[in-house]
């Protein structure tokens, strides 16, 4: 291929050469010539080779012209049918000194290129493309074997193995030379028998499998060559045995070290002695809620017997083949076996769960007062969905469910907060406030025999209490005024009472026994705002007493059992006449009634 490279290149730079010489016009006379001042055409088979000066009245040149044997053949300033050679033109110019210029005529007889070919493996037969050249466009092919005979004259031929010849003839009825074409079979692929085969375990701590057995014949003698190849196309080995390997998969290709023809041995598999069988298809990653370590990884499946979670950091986590309680994060699995042999599984991802509860503010807490039940925990909010809210106390018993919790006594209360993850829980205390009432106002009483009087606070609070004066309590009341039973004189006690809060007690004494009420003697009612109603200070305690008023001629003027319901001077809305009217008190049916006159003044 080489060789018609070179003669192609030699060929076509002549051809340019040719045209460049016949692009030329003019010749210069005062310079020795060059190739480029002649029309050089090359010779066929035919002897048409010729040398042409491009001047046609070359006048004061002298032409001499040698073949290669130095036989002068012309002194024109054209010479023709030439053959293929190098010819010497000896000239000058205008008597000048002798020139020498050496111009060669190639030959343009077609060419056909030898070749060896090298059968495919597991070819018989192959189609080879006549490889030739010409300077002419036609060009006849003729194929001939090694006893001569034609077996073919087109450009491609299918040929099997053997000694073949091709010749080309252009269109001026040229030959080339008769190349060589030798066809060569194929080299013959050997068998490999796995028959005696033996297949030894790897184990995990060495490589140390091996495949042994495999037997490799051929119809032609060795040596051969062998290549074993792994899973990934690596070349692990180049015996017929392959040992000291990893657990994997293998393949052996063999060839007679002389030929090219391969053969490859179905898959080959190492096993592992005793390996790891784990399966990650059913694992079930728990999220860390609350921003907490309670995260975890379950569900792997794995025949191996020693476990370890490693973090991102490289970090231990957990030494059992579920790992629980780990936050948020990635996590893989090392197993191992008692055989040496380890497996990393993973990563698996612990993601993030629900938010933690988080208190937007500190609720506000409002104390007991009195043990009245009205302290409050107010104000407890968390910003998330499904919140639930659980007030219990010590003992765990629920209160409320409500966000708020109010009326309550003092104590320890509990608030849980939850979402579907995560439950919070705070402690409150709420205390009892114990404040000092006022004592109340209490005047004296008296009573003309055992009864029923009425007493009267002033004051407003929630209850009303009167003690005896060995401190019991006689009398609780959420009225200001109601009835205390009187038998005998003693000293009472009064107070006001909220909750478990109690003012001082203020003393005041009841006596019973007959005794002059303050029996005014003269009145005026002129409506001037002072000593208008005839007032009797202390007929108040008798709610029953019956107060009489006569006129001088013993015609009544007013009566009234009712102590607020004062005489102002008037009858039926009419003024009574100034002048002296009479009196009948009585204040119970068991007092002696009070007698007397009065003074009507206007």
């Amino acid at each position: 291929m080489i060789f018609r490279l070179i003669f192609f290149v030699s060929l076509y730079l002549l051809i340019l050469s040719g045209i460049s010489i016949n692009a030329r016009e003019k010749i210069s006379l005062a310079d020795p010539l060059t190739l480029a001042d002649f029309i050089v055409v090359n010779a066929s088979c035919n002897a048409t080779g010729s040398i042409e000066f491009k001047n046609a009245n070359p006048a004061g040149i002298t032409f001499s012209w040698e073949d290669e044997t130095a036989v002068t053949i012309g002194t024109t300033y054209r010479i023709e049918r030439l053959k293929a050679g190098t010819y010497k033109l000896t000239y000058t110019i205008n008597g000048g000194p002798a020139y020498v210029l050496s111009i060669p005529i190639l030959s343009a007889l077609p060419y056909a290129a030898t070749q060896d070919i090298l059968l495919g493996c597991g070819e018989n037969i192959k189609r080879i493309h006549g490889d030739a050249f010409s300077t002419t466009e036609k060009l006849m092919y003729k194929w001939e074997d090694v006893l001569n005979r034609v077996i073919a004259t087109t450009e491609f031929v299918n040929l099997t193995a053997g000694q073949y010849y091709l010749t080309v003839t252009d269109g001026n009825n040229c030959s080339s030379t008769r190349a060589s074409i030798v066809v060569k079979a194929a080299s013959k692929r050997p068998s490999i028998n796995p028959n005696s085969i033996v297949i030894t375990s790897s184990g995990c701590s060495s490589p140390n499998g091996s495949i042994t057995g495999l037997k490799v014949t051929s119809s032609e003698d060795g040596p051969y060559t062998y290549r074993w190849t792994n899973g990934a196309g690596d070349v692990v080995g180049t015996q017929l045995d392959l040992v000291g390997v990893p657990a994997g998969k293998y393949r052996l290709s063999a060839r007679l070290t002389a030929g090219d023809c391969e053969t490859l041995s179905s898959e080959l598999i190492v096993e592992q002695d005793n390996p790891i069988v784990s399966s990650t298809s059913s694992f079930v990653s728990k999220p860390a809620d609350c921003n907490m370590p309670n995260g975890a990884i379950t569900g792997v499946k794995t025949n191996a017997t020693s476990f370890k979670w490693i973090d991102v950091n490289g970090n231990t986590v957990a030494t059992t083949l579920d790992m629980v309680n780990v936050k948020e994060g990635y996590y893989e699995l090392i197993v191992s076996n008692n055989s040496g042999c380890q497996e990393t599984l993973g990563p698996f991802h612990v993601k993030a769960g629900n938010p933690p509860i988080i208190l937007q503010s500190q609720p506000i807490i409002k104390n007991d007062s009195c043990n009245l039940g009205i302290g409050s925990i107010i104000g407890s909010r968390v910003v998330g969905s499904g919140i639930r809210y659980r007030w219990t106390d010590l003992d765990n018993k629920e209160i409320s469910t409500d966000p708020d919790l109010r009326n309550i006594n003092a104590g320890t209360y509990l608030l849980a907060i939850s979402n579907t993850s995560c439950t919070n829980v705070y402690h409150y205390e709420i205390q009892n406030m114990e404040s000092q009432l006022a004592a109340p106002i209490l005047e004296d009483k008296f009573v003309c025999s055992p009864t029923d009087i009425l007493i009267t606070f002033s004051e407003t609070a929630p209850l009303y209490r009167i003690y005896d004066q060995n401190n019991n309590l006689l009398k609780e009341s959420k009225n200001k005024s109601f009835m205390l039973n009187v038998k005998e004189s003693s000293n009472y006690y009064g107070s006001l009472g909220r909750g478990s809060c109690e003012s001082l007690r203020t003393a005041f004494k009841v006596t019973v026994g007959e005794t002059a009420i303050n029996i005014p003697t003269s009145f005026s009612p002129n409506n001037d705002g002072i000593n208008d109603t005839w007032i009797l200070k202390g007929i108040e305690l008798y709610n029953t007493a019956d107060v009489k008023v006569f006129n001088r001629y013993g015609a009544m003027v007013y009566q009234s059992t009712n102590p607020s319901n004062l005489f102002d001077g008037k009858k039926e809305g009419n003024d009574l006449p100034s002048g002296v009217y009479y009196y009948i008190i009585k204040l119970t049916n068991d007092c002696n009634p009070f007698t007397g006159s009065l003074t009507l003044l206007r």
